[in-house]
This record gives C-alpha cells, structure tokens and sequence, in this order.
C-alpha cells in the first residue's frame, strides 16, 4: 500500500530530508529542503521515503523520556479554545513496542493508534485531532 502524505508532512528524498509542500496529482508531490532553501517539483510518490520515527527526532520536538526506556510523553499539547484554561491541554505518550509493529500512541493513557512506524504518520493523527504540533528533523 502507497503511503499517503500532505501538505507539512516529513519524507526523505534524494537523501534529504523534505517537507511536502504541494500535492500534484496523486502520484507526484513539490517538496521543499529546509535545509537547503530548495524546493523540488513533481517528485514521483515511488521516490519518496517516509521518515522513521527515532528518539532523536522525538527529543528535537518536545517529547520527554518515560521512566521505562522505551517510552516518551508529550506534556500539555494546546487542543485550542482558551489558552489559561487547563482542560484546552493533553498529554501524549508513545511506547515503543518492537521493529515490526513499532510504536503505540495513547491520549490520556487511552490508546488511540498502534503500529506507527513513521513521523508522516504521527503528523496525520495530530492533524485529525486539531492539534498544530509542527514536527522537525
């Protein structure tokens, strides 16, 4: 199965690591290199590497290490509304479970998604869930 990206999602392209910035139509993206300051145009889907979820990555965004090791929690993510009210805000926690089913995110300790492998991915469940908690690597 192709994966699927949009607009702000992180990829991997020509050993870069890319932002989508447009999609074409379907098949083909415009990524840019922030990096670089470079923008690359109608990059097929086929060529485009999704970005493995790392702790590195994780530490670079805000997520804390759990007590376990293989854990890490994001404290006080803005769900929007009023920003002085406390009930606006959510924890995140992601446990990692195994190279082949990946990694388990809950909300609030309720689980909401298992075997996320990649940041894309991660990405598009803070996106469904409204929350603008934009990623960098």
């Amino acid at each position: 199965m192709k994966p699927k990206y949009i607009i702000g999602d992180i990829v991997e392209y020509d050993n870069k690591v890319m932002v989508v910035k447009e999609p074409r139509d379907g098949n083909h993206f415009d990524l840019s290199c922030p990096k670089e300051g470079l923008v690359y145009c109608f990059v097929g889907i086929d060529d485009i590497k999704p970005v493995n979820i790392t702790p590195a990555i994780l530490y670079g965004n805000g997520w804390e290490k759990g007590k376990y090791g293989s854990d890490f929690s994001l404290s006080e993510a803005f769900m929007g509304g009023d920003e002085d009210d406390e009930d606006n805000y959510t924890c995140f926690q992601l446990y990692y479970q195994n190279k082949k089913d990946g990694w388990v995110i809950d909300m609030r300790g309720e689980p909401l998604k298992f075997e996320i492998h990649y940041i894309h991915e991660l990405q598009h469940i803070f996106f469904g869930l409204g929350i603008n908690h934009e990623m960098e690597v």
